[in-house]
């Protein structure tokens, strides 16, 4: 399970980083995030119904979750996110979902590191 500090939960965090943050893109995915002022790590996870049934929904947040239980260090620190898998990320096997998550950190932090 992902630590009580590092989860998203209230609807207003969400609804922040919607209106106000910048995203990055994937195949498979989109990954909204933004700065936030608690300096940790702070994720959330977004699943359209359109991505399967309820169980389908729920292993996908259970592997979404171990990814960045797993990886949180190498993530880009003092951030918000949120992760919006597509519809397409329906029957791709558990490692190339990690690849594929990890490159899109890798961009952020490419990214954030450049604007400083």
């Amino acid at each position: 399970m992902l630590a009580s500090e590092n989860r998203l939960k209230k609807r207003k965090d969400f609804g922040y980083i919607y209106k106000n943050g910048e995203s990055v893109y994937s195949k498979n995915f989109v990954i909204m995030h933004t700065i936030n002022k608690f300096k940790k790590i702070r994720v959330g996870f977004s699943i359209s119904k359109k991505v399967g049934k309820a169980f389908v929904r729920n292993k996908l947040k259970r592997q979404l979750r171990a990814i960045v239980r797993e990886n949180i260090s190498s993530l880009p620190p003092a951030k918000n996110y949120v992760i919006i898998p597509k519809s397409s990320i329906v029957g791709v096997e558990y490692a190339d979902i990690a690849k594929e998550l990890l490159m899109l950190f890798a961009k952020i932090n490419k990214v954030s590191t450049n604007d400083k």
